[in-house]
């Protein structure tokens, strides 16, 4: 039986080919299990110190984005996010809450939305609150990213 040298079979697995294949794969195995870990650590996460250790360590794997890098005036006010602390965390503006550094909403970690006007349960911790809008911020900045990298490797 003749060979035939450029048929279907043939193109799919030459070596390169392969070795291109394998590489992609690993690769989009490896930003699944990033996204996954990620969303376990931010679930996982109970106080603003946590949620930045994930943030870093997002930032670290090359989870990188203007949305959650820092800024001057925007949540993140540090040179880089390596450094990121509860002193350069800025969150707030939200229900009500003037905006303050992560030192200061450890120290009113006690405190409720009482008399808040906004239907919120007045027995209903600020902490919580401040916590859920960073795990909800990094969420969804980290989805999208990981969704922008999965879509380049398909490119």
């Amino acid at each position: 039986m003749k060979r035939v040298r450029n048929n279907l079979f043939n193109k799919l697995f030459r070596p390169k080919a392969l070795k291109e294949y394998k590489a992609w794969k690993e690769k989009a195995i490896a930003i699944i299990g990033w996204n996954k870990q990620l969303n376990e650590d931010l679930t996982r996460a109970k106080t603003l110190q946590d949620l930045i250790n994930v943030h870093k360590h997002a930032w670290q794997i090359g989870y990188n984005s203007p949305n959650i890098a820092p800024c001057p005036w925007g949540m993140f006010r540090c040179d880089s996010i390596p450094v990121l602390t509860l002193d350069t965390l800025y969150l707030g503006d939200i229900w009500g809450l003037w905006t303050n550094n992560g030192r200061f909403w450890e120290e009113h970690k006690h405190e409720t939305m009482a008399n808040n006007g906004f239907g919120i349960k007045e027995d209903e911790l600020v902490y919580d609150i401040i916590v859920q809008q960073y795990r909800q911020h990094l969420r969804s900045n980290l989805n999208a990213i990981s969704k922008n990298m999965a879509e380049d490797l398909l490119k």
